[in-house]
């Protein structure tokens, strides 16, 4: 590794798990206490490395650990300061690697940021059950895959999702955040299983990653996108035609309509049907489903998502987050959703908690999952259950909407005997980077700084909320004490 590769941006190479590169995982007790009877952990590092001073790098709870994101200024020469298997796409002519060269770097510093907080927790990257990739444009996703094939050699599920900004490092190309095991914490959760990995049949990963892992009795799936990647071309799902007829419910048979409704309804019930197929490989139904979390490309697609959602739960409802990013899969992908699930042979605790305002969409508020509260996505929403949009400045708009978001979280987990203070993890959704010091203000009038605090992530879409005019949107993560 080259001497200035530290003083730019942090750089180390990878864990063990990685061709005997090894930055050792260090014993558990040498880096927190932790024993059955704790149930919660901040990690915390250095205030200088902090993307966000106020809240942990990490919270492990009943022994899952929730990251906070990571995305890493990029304050370096690109492909230079990476050791040789970062540098793999470097071609040696100074324009044509400059870009790529910067995403190479950032997505480096960002799985080494990841790992730094992992090895904290007692864990490492092979214990990764979720993790969410931002990336700042999409269009260098092979460079950022070249990298985390040398970091994850046994990926872990993934969702990749371009985004507008990082709202506080706007030189950062990549971003990551992670759910993970911190294995000898908690027997309910002992380490992560591959269930389907990246070459599992009948229907192939689109890139590296794992279809679904397991801890215990959760399952998690990757985002799922509708392209057939089992076909030669590996044709994207383009309408009505390229589904069997049983997914053709909402087909008119007229052309007008049916090329409106049919790119998305086709889509969702692709991915869908593939997610049902997959879990079920696995002795899962979707009635053990306790989250789905939806990433559209246009917001203006929700509707008709939303009439192939409840085809697929008529019964029973899981909660379900939905927002609108700036780029969703690839090659005309209008959807990428992504699912947890519970196993019912576990026995554990699965009510719904129901709104405690008329319920926006077919979900309830959240859903247990064990000691797990999985929260439905909570916009700023009125008694009515409507979205608030009072007159005035946009400021004025995106401050009612984060109070009024903020107010019917701490009253739906009120009403699951929780509170503010049990968040493990908060991600919010924002759709301007000076929001997120808006967002901040009406934070600390509900949970104030200083006290048990989530991990937190933010990032800039295009549509927070699962409709126009929703400018934040809250997605979380609670867990009993």
């Amino acid at each position: 590794m080259r001497g200035a590769q530290r003083s730019a941006v942090g750089l180390a190479k990878p864990s063990a798990a990685v061709a005997g590169r090894c930055r050792q995982v260090l014993p558990m007790e040498q880096n927190l206490s932790v024993d059955l009877a704790v149930k919660r952990t901040e990690i915390r590092l250095s205030a200088e490395s902090a993307l966000f001073p106020a809240y942990p790098a990490a919270v492990v709870s009943h022994g899952l650990i929730f990251t906070s994101g990571v995305s890493p200024a990029v304050t370096g020469s690109g492909f230079a300061d990476l050791p040789a298997e970062g540098r793999r796409k470097e071609q040696g002519e100074v324009l044509a690697d400059r870009d790529e060269g910067l995403v190479a770097q950032s997505a480096w510093a960002a799985h080494d940021g990841i790992e730094q907080v992992l090895q904290k927790a007692g864990s490492e990257n092979s214990q990764i059950l979720r993790q969410h990739i931002w990336q700042k444009d999409k269009r260098f996703f092979p460079v950022y895959e070249n990298v985390r094939i040398t970091w994850q050699p046994k990926p872990s599920p993934s969702s990749g999702l371009g985004i507008g900004a990082f709202p506080t490092q706007p030189s950062a190309w990549i971003g990551i955040d992670a759910i993970a095991v911190a294995p000898g914490v908690n027997p309910l959760f002992p380490r992560r299983d591959v269930v389907a990995g990246v070459s599992q049949t009948p229907l192939p990963s689109a890139s590296h990653y794992s279809q679904a892992v397991r801890s215990g009795p959760l399952t998690f799936t990757a985002g799922h996108i509708a392209i057939k990647t089992q076909e030669p071309g590996k044709p994207l799902v383009m309408g009505f035609d390229d589904l069997p007829e049983e997914g053709r419910a909402l087909a008119t048979g007229r052309s007008h309509p049916d090329s409106r409704d049919g790119p998305i309804a086709a889509q969702a019930w692709y991915c869908y049907n593939e997610l049902r197929q997959l879990l079920g490989r696995s002795g899962l139904t979707f009635d053990d489903i306790v989250l789905s979390t939806v990433y559209l490309a246009r917001d203006s697609d929700f509707a008709v998502f939303h009439r192939v959602h409840k085809q697929f739960f008529p019964h029973h409802e899981p909660a379900l987050c939905v927002s609108t990013f700036n780029e969703v899969g690839h090659r005309g992908c209008l959807i990428e959703i992504e699912l947890t699930a519970l196993d019912p042979a576990a026995g554990l605790k699965f009510d719904a908690v129901a709104w405690p305002v008329p319920r926006p969409f077919a979900a309830p508020a959240g859903r247990w999952a064990g000691p797990f509260l999985f929260l439905s996505g909570i916009p700023g929403l009125d008694e009515d259950g409507r979205l608030v949009e009072p007159a005035g400045t946009r400021d004025g708009l995106v401050r009612a909407q984060a109070r009024a978001a903020l107010g019917l979280m701490l009253n739906v987990l009120r009403s699951a005997g929780l509170d503010m203070r049990n968040l493990a993890k908060l991600t919010v959704y924002l759709t301007t980077p000076s929001d997120l010091a808006i967002f901040e203000e009406e934070r600390r009038v509900f949970l104030p700084d200083g006290g048990p605090l989530p991990a937190f992530e933010a990032v800039v879409i295009t549509g927070a909320g699962p409709i126009a005019n929703s400018l934040i949107q809250l997605d979380a993560i609670a867990a009993t004490e």
